[in-house]
């Protein structure tokens, strides 16, 4: 008999979400509550258990990115590119 896992992963709405450990860019995280797993949640593709933080300080889950009308610049990068300085 051979069992299979499927994990299972929610993605994030905020698309400037960065890891908190190694700055790499994670769209999503694995849920192990709903999978079965028995390790930690993990961001993904880095896999790090750590803090998602977002390099968009005025994003916005109706509007989405703000900076322009509030901040009037926008010092991040795209949506899903991170400078990595």
């Amino acid at each position: 008999m051979t069992h299979t896992r499927t994990h299972v992963y929610v993605s994030f709405a905020n698309p400037y979400l960065i890891c908190d450990l190694c700055r790499q860019t994670v769209p999503r995280w694995h849920n192990n509550d709903k999978c079965g797993c028995t390790e930690e949640c993990w961001l993904d593709p880095c896999s790090h258990d750590a803090e998602a933080v977002s390099v968009c300080p005025s994003w916005s889950p109706v509007d989405g990115c703000l900076c322009q009308e509030v901040l009037g610049t926008v010092d991040h990068g795209a949506p899903g590119v991170v400078d990595p300085a």
